[in-house]
């Protein structure tokens, strides 16, 4: 009885010695804004590492289920957290588990100890630390999950994971991304990239290791004085495979961490945390179709390969068309401007399924038919669009090939007078662009043949696409807005739009209502000469029809505030025009 009283407290304190054992405890700034106050704390068990986390895990995961867990690189090439204990803290309060690179410590600034030398000795280090994160650190705290008696038992969910970290941190989230492991849901890149050949680190993580990443991925960059953002833009352009997300404050390269409760940078990092691990689709909209509001006001926010567009020829059976096209690409791999277009073809963005409303738009981007803005006219409204269930369809038609030949101008006429909104009545047949070429223009008839096909061809596909072919409608901008407009007065009966948008973009060509034209949406700043008094001429021809009509004359500006979804200032009037809008298409049974 003695011998096994004996054996059983012995086994008792080798059980207890096994537990996990924090040695140090304190909460930082307040414990977070979530509902479930944290601690930064430590355990016996785990040196060498640091843990964030809420006070009570067990009454956390009740009410939240099993926690995700987040292991954290640190900035700064430091193996000390504390520089970002607000932010990590932060984020646990709300239902994290966060297990951080380098043992406790309450240094403000770590020492040389605490630093790693940036040499080739130590690149093997770094990698170490990032796999000791996941072989260490997340195996440990799965063992704890299982284990009875442990703070974490079964409150963890250790297959659900994010790899994140700051800077040099960020190096070690891609090198967590790409270990293969399948617990880890996605890699955070905050202020990071990956190096080029050459660069000091590029032996911990190169460019080629990017094809390596098998989950979602987002950098999170500060602006233009972040020197992170060449090499995170970068990345951004050559990821092809898994989606991806670039988001950008002007902060710099120390982002918003140390601010109470991480700023801007930490409310961003849990959305995209809660959208990944948490399924929360709320925010498909700021990720997937970079619509901040208010609450990310400033962040300009990129996305790919969520939604697989595809690319169809108008003519395929044109096979002598050669095309000379220029393309214009930003430092994120997007095409911002396309010239020289001799062979049109659509480029399709559809809704999930699930979200599709029927309707679609056939956007026909502008740049006075010498280029098509596709960015802004394009790409950024094609996901507006998209975020509430409307299929894109991107426009390229044919351009001119370069400025008219003055030598085929009718000097006898002379070049058309810039009018102001207030002459408005000095346009003829809401023809804001009387010809003067002789023989007419020539491009504007390709370019509206090219809509005309569209249409044709969208419509045939539209059962494929899950469209409404009854819910087909145009939306140009500038020129391209002229385009639509000739389009439509010139469809038939079966390509006749079930409406026409059209952003600073006034006829090109002489109007004649048709009986059955569609309802008409026109937005215009009143400080753009001829394009406002077109517009508005326009809108009285609409009327004078007796076909519905919505006219919106902003004050001052010029055409291109209307572009995209990024940047545009809430507190003018021009603001709101994509919610007036999708306001119409949804009184009018379009959406």
């Amino acid at each position: 009885m003695k011998k096994t009283t004996v054996w059983t407290l012995g086994f008792l304190l080798g059980a207890m010695s096994l537990q996990a054992q924090p040695q140090h405890s304190k909460v930082m700034d307040g414990g977070g804004t979530g509902a479930y106050k944290a601690v930064m704390t430590d355990d016996a068990q785990l040196p060498g590492f640091t843990i964030y986390r809420p006070t009570d895990v067990q009454t956390t995961a009740k009410v939240e289920g099993p926690l995700p867990v987040v292991l954290f690189g640190n900035g700064g090439c430091s193996r000390n957290s504390l520089g970002f204990a607000n932010f990590l803290t932060d984020i646990a309060s709300h239902g994290y588990m966060v297990l951080a690179v380098g043992p406790w410590s309450e240094k403000e600034e770590p020492d040389a100890a605490d630093v790693w030398r940036i040499d080739d000795e130590n690149h093997t280090l770094k990698i170490s630390d990032a796999q000791g994160l996941v072989n260490r650190a997340l195996n440990w705290l799965a063992a704890e999950n299982e284990r009875q008696g442990s703070d974490y038992y079964q409150a963890v969910n250790t297959e659900n994971v994010a790899a994140m970290g700051q800077s040099c941190g960020g190096l070690q989230a891609l090198i967590m991304g790409t270990m293969g492991d399948s617990r880890i849901k996605t890699t955070v890149a905050l202020n990071s990239g990956a190096n080029g050949p050459g660069d000091l680190l590029d032996k911990m993580f190169s460019k080629d290791d990017l094809k390596k990443l098998s989950a979602p991925i987002i950098y999170v960059l500060g602006g233009s004085t972040d020197i992170a953002t060449p090499n995170g833009s970068d990345d951004y352009r050559l990821i092809g495979h898994v989606p991806v997300v670039v988001a950008s404050y002007e902060a710099g390269h120390g982002g918003t961490y140390a601010e109470p409760h991480g700023g801007t940078f930490g409310r961003l990092t849990r959305a995209w945390l809660n959208y990944q691990l948490k399924g929360d689709s709320r925010r498909d909209n700021l990720f997937r179709y970079g619509i901040t509001g208010e609450e990310f006001e400033g962040w300009t926010i990129h996305s790919k390969n969520f939604t697989t567009m595809q690319t169809l020829r108008l003519y395929p059976q044109n096979t002598q068309t050669t095309s000379d096209e220029k393309l214009e690409i930003n430092a994120l791999g997007e095409v911002v401007n396309i010239q020289k277009v001799t062979d049109s073809s659509i480029t399709v963005s559809l809704p999930d399924a699930d979200k599709a409303t029927g309707a679609a738009a056939i956007v026909c981007p502008g740049g006075a038919l010498f280029a098509l803005s596709w960015d802004t006219e394009f790409t950024q409204i094609a996901r507006w669009l998209n975020a509430h269930g409307i299929a894109a369809i991107g426009l390229k038609y044919r351009l001119r090939a370069g400025f008219p030949d003055m030598s085929k101008v009718d000097q006898t006429k002379g070049m058309p007078r810039r009018i102001t909104i207030t002459e408005f009545a000095e346009i003829k047949n809401a023809n804001a662009n009387p010809s003067v070429l002789i023989g007419g223009d020539p491009d504007i008839d390709h370019a509206v043949s090219d809509a005309l096909e569209a249409m044709r061809l969208v419509k045939a596909h539209a059962a494929e696409w899950h469209i409404d072919p009854a819910k087909i409608g145009y939306m140009g901008y500038s020129a391209g807005g002229g385009v639509a407009i000739d389009a439509t007065v010139k469809s038939t009966p079966e390509l006749m739009p079930a409406f026409l948008c059209s952003l600073y973009g006034p006829a090109l060509n002489d109007v004649v209502v048709p009986q059955n034209a569609p309802r008409l949406f026109i937005g215009v700043h009143a400080d753009h000469p001829s394009v406002a008094a077109g517009c508005l001429a326009l809108f009285m021809e609409w009327k004078k029809a007796g076909v519905d009509a919505e006219l919106h004359i902003y004050g001052e500006g010029t055409g291109g505030m209307f572009g995209g979804t990024q940047g545009t200032d809430r507190n003018t009037p021009n603001g709101s025009w994509q919610e007036a809008f999708y306001s119409w298409l949804v009184a009018n049974g379009l959406n």
